[in-house]
């Protein structure tokens, strides 16, 4: 069974963030938690409804992202890369917001730097021979580029004297190098 499958349909988004808060990660599977991931990722792209409760619908994907990671549902880099990706789209979509960290391009930048976890010069050598590293290390380069992709839009966002723009920028020139 599902965890959406536990959900009524006639369920708020209330409900289902105090059912998503409340549960524990290894409570469902890697599957459920997938399923979730892009339920909340669709509603919060739905021009159906409100920017607040788009908002809320992408919030709410960033919570089941952190449980799906934690409960081990698939590698830090994959949990970064869809991290970065709704926080992306949010600070597209609704513009930054000084209050709701989420959409902060600054911090968004610095979490994905936090979570390279290899220096660049490392990893512009391997991106120069990837057709020829086993399949782990080139999948590793490959989700490291999922990771960096998202914000290609976003360093426009900061200012151009600012450190983490520089710090992005060398990083962002070898995303197109990489697999």
């Amino acid at each position: 069974m599902s965890l959406l499958d536990s959900v009524p349909v006639s369920a708020s988004i209330g409900d289902l963030e105090q059912q998503v808060a409340d549960l524990p990660t290894t409570a469902t599977s890697s599957e459920s938690w997938e399923q979730l991931r892009t339920w909340c990722v669709g509603r919060m792209q739905s021009s159906d409804c409100s920017a607040e409760l788009r908002i809320r619908w992408a919030h709410l994907a960033l919570l089941v992202i952190a449980k799906q990671g934690r409960a081990g549902a698939g590698e830090a880099q994959k949990t970064v890369a869809a991290t970065a990706r709704v926080r992306a789209y949010m600070i597209r979509e609704f513009g930054v917001s000084t209050t709701d960290e989420a959409r902060q391009p600054k911090r968004l930048c610095a979490y994905v730097l936090q979570n390279i976890g290899r220096p660049i010069d490392e990893v512009a050598r391997a991106a120069a021979e990837w057709r020829s590293l086993p399949s782990e290390h080139t999948l590793s380069l490959r989700r490291l580029k999922n990771m960096l992709t998202p914000l290609v839009e976003i360093e426009v966002l900061l200012h151009p004297d600012d450190a983490i723009r520089h710090e992005i920028g060398p990083w962002l020139a070898l995303r197109v190098a990489l697999p």
